[in-house]
């Protein structure tokens, strides 16, 4: 018997809370606080919140810029 098991190689369209919170490198609490201030939608159907992957990437372009700290590499 064999078993399959499929790999994603690439972000899904839709994430989940935790997965929209990974892709943006930030905490649940800060992917709380960007929804209560309504700087991004989720969607969904029934219970099920999903966040779609191009609000997410427009958040990333929002994001500023840090200047290097001492003993980082620019």
């Amino acid at each position: 018997m064999s078993l399959y098991v499929t790999r994603v190689e690439f972000a899904p369209r839709m994430m989940t809370r935790e997965m929209a919170a990974y892709y943006l490198s930030i905490s649940l609490r800060d992917l709380d606080v960007l929804r209560e201030q309504k700087e991004i939608t989720p969607k969904g159907r029934g219970r099920r919140v999903l966040y779609d992957k191009a609000d997410l990437d427009r958040i990333a372009d929002k994001m500023p810029e840090r200047p290097a700290t001492r003993g980082q590499r620019s």
